[in-house]
């Protein structure tokens, strides 16, 4: 398994991250914790949970999971998102982050978390009161390193200068969403993380599903599958018609090519020098190790052409920011 650095930092992370999402929801117990048993035996030392995650479950989970490995996981969680109905169980305030932090660490039934996302903007409290929040957590031991998640370019660029300007300790990494059919940040936000060192790690690599090949048709869709359920994530964020009829399209090129969809989807996420890791959120273990296979596949230039043909560069296919006035010339860079 090839490591690589965390952004700038020292600790080393596998290319494939674990997210655990499905875990305590769609997944039992029993079956989550031998899919973290299986991806720390073959390599992955980087596994993603958040405190929002089944209602907590999810934490729970994954500290019964690493518990007699602890020391060899590099151990990623959440904080910011509504946790309860009081007007404080919820945000990016110090009061909320800190008590968030405190019932995660009791959930991992550990006394310290690798890496500690703000799990996405709060516009309602200063940049500077979560970083100092941030920073007094790494100081206390009970976090290693600070990231954000769903951070737009502008929000970690200021969080950057503010951490710079206040010396605090600093966002290591940021978690956005990034597949072929989503590739916003390749306009702003990682050409930013590669001139200040920060680490990517993306979500949804799949579309939610979408480019594993499995939806044939807008409106027709899979028993069983997100979208048959209308799961509010997968219908607000990559349910279009445009991105099934460009999965079908990737379906026969791949088939051409002698590889998996999915194989080949997850695989051109990885392709990207910029980004660190990926994360995969199997809810079976014949679903992980399915994912696994993209390690055996190259993307070669022909690869990148024929998605720049079907999502030029810097484009979305549905709804976000578009800058046209600066073209970029590669995957952000």
């Amino acid at each position: 398994m090839e490591y690589r650095n965390l952004g700038s930092c020292g600790a080393k992370v596998s290319p494939v991250c674990l997210g655990t999402m499905m875990f305590g929801l769609q997944t039992s117990e029993a079956d989550s914790i031998n899919i973290i048993h299986k991806a720390h035996d073959l390599g992955i030392n980087f596994v993603d949970t958040a405190n929002m995650y089944a209602g907590g479950e999810s934490e729970v989970i994954t500290g019964k999971a690493i518990a007699d490995r602890r020391d060899q996981i590099i151990l990623a969680t959440k904080g910011r998102q509504k946790m309860g109905d009081g007007p404080n169980d919820q945000g990016s305030s110090r009061v909320h982050l800190m008590k968030a932090l405190d019932d995660s660490l009791k959930r991992l039934n550990t006394d310290y978390v690798d890496v500690y996302y703000a799990h996405a903007p709060d516009y309602d409290t200063p940049i500077e009161e979560t970083m100092r929040a941030l920073d007094d957590m790494v100081r206390s031991g009970r976090v290693r390193y600070i990231a954000c998640s769903n951070y737009r370019a502008w929000r970690l660029c200021e969080a950057i200068w503010t951490s710079k300007h206040l010396n605090l300790h600093s966002f290591c990494a940021v978690q956005p969403l990034y597949n072929i059919v989503n590739r916003d940040i390749e306009v702003e936000l990682l050409p930013l993380c590669q001139e200040y060192g920060i680490g990517v790690v993306s979500y949804s690599p799949l579309a939610r599903g979408i480019l594993t090949g499995k939806y044939k048709k807008f409106g027709e869709y899979p028993e069983g599958s997100r979208a048959s359920r209308s799961d509010p994530r997968m219908v607000q964020a990559e349910l279009r018609e445009e991105s099934i009829a460009i999965s079908q399209q990737i379906n026969e090129y791949c088939e051409n090519k002698g590889c998996g969809t999915s194989h080949f989807s997850l695989a051109w996420c990885l392709a990207n020098p910029i980004l660190t890791s990926l994360i995969i959120g199997p809810k079976s273990i014949e679903q992980f190790e399915d994912n696994m296979n993209c390690l055996d596949v190259t993307i070669t230039d022909q690869d990148e052409a024929f998605i720049n043909s079907l999502v030029p560069i810097g484009e979305h296919s549905g709804k976000g920011f578009q800058d046209t006035a600066y073209p970029i010339t590669g995957r952000g860079r």
